[in-house]
């Protein structure tokens, strides 16, 4: 006769039954937990970061980045119900390194490296408090929320000279004579120019967020995750070019009828997104998200168990708490304070032959905002004459410094003045290597040649990048933070060779002058 009696389930299965979704909810609210203090904690830095989301199109993608975060997040709550948690104790020296980080960036307004270490206290605390296995598990939705971080404004000037020789190439392969001065290019039926706008740092930011999460979502091999993201990065890059290229074709057989307006902007988002569409109908032919994500039953038989915060891990939790806290009053207290005082430069002494005459060489202005002091002065020696245009900074903010994308020699929205060219120069000066980042700028009936470099608490350098790891190195030795713009110019008149020589003789000479008037404004 059939047996008809019910078996009990065993005491694992039922512990398994009962304990594995609180033990994933509890890790999944742990993290929630953290992620909420450490953005809460750093306020004014996550509030940077939806200011930006905010303004710029660019990076208007961050609004989505925590949601998508939490969904993913959700989505692994079995499988981190089956990962053991231990306490990992190097993860608080991370914490203490992404703290300083931000102190520092604060204090010398990088305001990305902050939000940068801000982000990644995130990471380093889910390593503390709930283990390495965990964080591994969750390695990529982590990694993911740095696409909350505003960041890549500076690949803009490399992608714009691309998106240039692409076009111009282009063009003349297809018969259509064309001149060019820098990111501006002259055909029969019209003037172009690539902007900002044109370098597809939008494209290819949305591109490559999207990718990933495709990428993760869709395949297990690491192959086939990496390959499908370099894609996600190529092809925007391409995409752009081609949409550049199209765009002037459209306005030059059209007569400019069509793609110089509104639908300029409307027929490069309909190419770039068939483009993408391409893109991931293409991927979709090798997806494999049909194949199980998680941990195997036998790691969850044995570890379902643990409870979902472990005794041991709540001092872990205050120490991430405390790590975290300790930064934004030591910030506080070190700037009670310090003002944005205006400086005087005074005036830079005559030297080497050069002397300062009344009047200026140009109407030209660099497009500098928020210094703190400037000056303008004219040189003459043996009938040539260079200007000089110093900008200082000092007690920076977000708001006002020296080193920031919106800072140029001339903004692609200046109506009067152009930046057509851009280069470097190195020499050796009293021993000592000079470097200065050199430009053509065009206006009303006037070419100049402009070099330019930065001055940090005595030191000098062409490079944005070193010039604020001299910032920094400034702030940690107490000196403060004062940066300075250095523009030399003159007109091109005699030649660019000539040009070049003068500039170099007028900063040879003058570098002296130059740098102690700047060594007393610094001290002020």
């Amino acid at each position: 006769m059939p047996d008809n009696h019910t078996v009990a389930p065993s005491p694992q299965v039922a512990i398994l039954a009962s304990t594995a979704p609180v033990s994933g909810l509890g890790v999944v609210a742990t993290v929630v937990l953290l992620l909420a203090w450490v953005l809460a904690l750093y306020f004014p830095t996550t509030l940077s970061m939806v200011s930006i989301w905010a303004r710029s199109e660019t990076f208007a993608h961050g609004f989505v980045v925590f949601p998508i975060f939490l969904y993913l997040l959700w989505r692994q709550r079995d499988e981190l119900a089956a990962v053991e948690r231990t306490r990992c104790l190097p993860a608080l020296l991370g914490i203490a390194g992404a703290g300083a980080v931000w102190f520092i960036g604060e204090r010398v307004s990088a305001i990305v490296v902050s939000q940068m270490a801000m982000v990644a206290m995130i990471p380093f605390a889910v390593s503390a408090v709930l283990g390495t296995r965990v964080a591994a598990a969750l390695c990529l939705p982590l990694a993911f929320l740095f696409f909350a971080v505003p960041f890549g404004e500076f690949l803009v000037p490399n992608l714009m000279d691309w998106t240039a020789d692409f076009t111009v190439t282009a063009i003349k392969a297809s018969g259509v004579p064309v001149y060019r001065d820098g990111n501006y290019f002259l055909i029969p039926s019209g003037r172009w120019s690539i902007v900002e706008a044109c370098s597809g740092l939008r494209y290819l930011i949305a591109s490559f967020m999207v990718g990933c999460l495709y990428a993760y979502l869709s395949y297990r091999s690491p192959v086939r995750r990496v390959t499908f993201i370099i894609a996600s990065i190529v092809v925007p890059i391409i995409a752009n070019w081609l949409r550049a290229y199209m765009i002037v074709m459209l306005g030059h057989l059209s007569n400019n009828r069509i793609a110089v307006g509104a639908d300029h902007l409307l027929y490069g988002w309909v190419f770039f997104g068939i483009v993408m569409a391409l893109l991931f109908w293409i991927g979709s032919r090798w997806r494999e998200d049909d194949i199980p994500l998680g941990a195997s039953s036998m790691t969850t038989r044995a570890l379902s168990h643990a409870p979902p915060l472990h005794s041991r891990q709540w001092p872990m939790l205050l120490a991430v708490f405390v790590l975290t806290a300790m930064w934004p009053p030591l910030l506080a207290y070190l700037e009670q304070g310090a003002m944005g005082a205006k400086v005087d430069l005074g005036r830079v002494g005559d030297r080497n032959g050069w002397l300062s005459i009344p009047g200026e060489t140009s109407a030209w202005r660099p497009d500098l905002s928020g210094a703190n002091g400037e000056l303008r002065q004219t040189f003459a020696k043996d009938g040539r004459a260079v200007g000089l245009h110093i900008a200082i900074y000092r007690d920076q903010t977000p708001d006002a410094k020296a080193i920031t994308s919106t800072n140029q020699l001339a903004r692609t929205s200046n109506a009067l003045w152009q930046q057509v060219g851009a280069d470097s120069v190195s020499a050796t000066i009293d021993g000592q290597r000079f470097s200065a980042r050199t430009a053509v700028v065009t206006g009303p009936r006037q070419r100049l040649a402009v070099w330019q470099w930065f001055w940090v608490d005595g030191h000098e350098t062409s490079s944005e990048f070193l010039a604020k790891l001299y910032q920094v190195l400034s702030v940690l030795q107490g000196h403060g933070d004062p940066v300075a713009w250095v523009v030399v110019y003159m007109p091109v008149d005699n030649g660019a060779v000539n040009t070049s020589n003068t500039l170099q003789e007028f900063s040879t000479d003058m570098r002296g002058s130059i740098n102690a008037a700047l060594r007393r404004a610094g001290a002020q």
